[in-house]
């Protein structure tokens, strides 16, 4: 799915909706710990279903400084690991009293070091999302499709589109089936706007949030 590149045009970055950051410590956690963090979260601010809020899976913020090991299903955060929240603005100084506490996981716990500053959202042309949720019985271009159609109701358009690795996100309720998607050559209004909204479900388990990418070959192999 390929169109070619667009003009660039313009733009004043909204500071609507941010990403709260938070350096944290923890030994150990579950590489898929999506669930026990969000539990951990809303148990502290409940409203966090009720604002389009999403959370960060830790690992996505990690870059290559943490270490994972598949057959365990474990990882080991680095000093780098941070804890982001993507929230709107006004609520960024009542996420920020997280500072100090520590986050009990069940057999884990995440200590919240110190909040950093936030962040805005990017206008980079380049945006990827680790998990989008998906139907597990769709192909990679009935994915696409349905990614297609999704952004078109948020009035984006992209012009070029890559999915990615296949993952699961384990619950109480069921196994939730993730896809990773590329979206490239955005508009940075379309790229802001995607990484306020988002789509697809299950934002507080990490699903539909996009970061900006720096290039295509980055993502091969995420």
């Amino acid at each position: 799915f390929w169109q070619e590149d667009i003009k660039e045009e313009h733009f004043t970055l909204p500071d609507d909706v941010q990403d709260a950051v938070f350096n944290i410590h923890s030994k150990v956690l579950p590489i898929d710990h999506a669930y026990l963090l969000s539990q951990a979260l809303l148990s502290e601010f409940p409203w966090l279903a009720e604002v389009n809020a999403g959370i960060h899976d830790i690992s996505v913020a990690d870059g290559n400084g943490w270490e994972q090991d598949h057959e365990s299903g474990f990882y080991y955060p680095s000093k780098r690991s941070k804890l982001s929240i993507r929230i709107p603005k006004d609520k960024l100084s009542e996420i920020g009293s997280l500072a100090g506490k520590t986050l009990d996981l069940g057999e884990y716990q995440i200590k919240i070091v110190k909040a950093l500053e936030p962040k805005l959202m990017s206008d980079m042309q380049i945006v990827f999302a680790k998990y989008v949720a998906c139907d597990s019985q769709l192909d990679e271009n009935e994915f696409l499709e349905v990614s297609f159609n999704q952004l078109k109701t948020l009035g984006i358009h992209p012009k070029k589109m890559m999915a990615g690795l296949e993952r699961k996100i384990t619950t109480p309720d069921g196994i939730i089936h993730t896809r990773s998607l590329m979206v490239a050559d955005l508009r940075k209004s379309e790229s802001v706007k995607l990484q306020e909204q988002g789509i697809g479900e299950h934002r507080l388990l990490g699903c539909g949030l996009f970061v900006p990418q720096k290039g295509i070959e980055s993502v091969d192999a995420v």
